[in-house]
């Protein structure tokens, strides 16, 4: 009878160090690369939306639970409510109207400033909000379907203003914006972004859609993910409110 052969000692060793010959002989794993700019950011807002259960209403219920349920009164104002607790949420400063036409919200004003505020007289509320250091577009005067409007000054401003502004925010932070903005606010961004910036946003975009947010994944990212919007809304607010200082200082001059 023939006598198998077996494999050399050597053979076996190659063997167990590098695997079998079609192992080593197998076709790379394609590495995916990012898309067009708006593929990738109809992903992302797909992704934002999806995500954010606060934003898939814009009052009322928003979700209930076991232990707990969540409401919301207006786009930065919300109940939490379980059995034995019962608290107001507030995610920031925000002024809308009630039924009898009023305004009504709530404001996060330092305390000094407050005292300061109500030496002298005033009958409306911008006489109020002139005297304390809440900028405008962090107010936003909202209806109980709307985002905050303020933000749209900008695109009343000369382009060398509006690159200006670009200019000031991160890409990462800038993906987030334009999530949250929306529509408009991706219209804005790609009228006057260089393609060099529409490249950086887009690759954020990319990363938040592949859920890899880590300094490794991505070195612009900064392990930002799409829970960091309000961080990034707001730098917006105070972006706005730096270039609008410099844009009218300027006219001044």
């Amino acid at each position: 009878m023939a006598k198998k052969n077996k494999p050399s000692f050597w053979s076996r060793i190659i063997s167990s160090l590098f695997g079998s010959e079609s192992k080593i002989d197998a076709a790379p794993v394609r590495k995916k690369e990012p898309q067009h700019f708006n593929i990738e950011w109809k992903i992302a807002h797909d992704k934002y939306k999806d995500l954010l259960l606060t934003k898939q209403v814009e009052t009322g219920l928003v979700v209930e639970r076991k232990g707990y349920k969540l409401n919301k009164t207006n786009d930065k104002l919300f109940r939490l409510e379980g059995e034995n607790f019962s608290v107001i949420i507030a995610t920031g400063n925000s002024l809308y109207p009630n039924k009898e036409g009023k305004m009504t919200g709530i404001l996060f004003v330092d305390e000094g400033e407050l005292n300061q505020a109500v030496q002298i007289d005033f009958s409306q509320l911008d006489g109020f909000l002139d005297r304390v250091s809440i900028p405008k577009t962090d107010v936003g005067v909202l209806s109980h379907s709307a985002k905050p409007k303020d933000w749209k000054v900008i695109l009343t401003w000369e382009l060398f203003w509006k690159e200006q502004l670009l200019l000031q925010i991160s890409p990462n932070n800038m993906a987030l914006i334009i999530l949250t903005l929306g529509e408009e606010g991706r219209k804005f961004f790609e009228s006057i972004a260089t393609e060099r910036q529409k490249k950086l946003v887009r690759d954020e975009f990319f990363f938040l859609n592949q859920g890899k947010t880590s300094s490794t994944d991505n070195p612009h990212g900064k392990n930002k993910n799409l829970f960091g919007f309000g961080a990034a809304m707001k730098e917006f607010s105070e972006k706005i409110i730096f270039v609008q200082t410099k844009m009218e200082k300027e006219n001044e001059s």
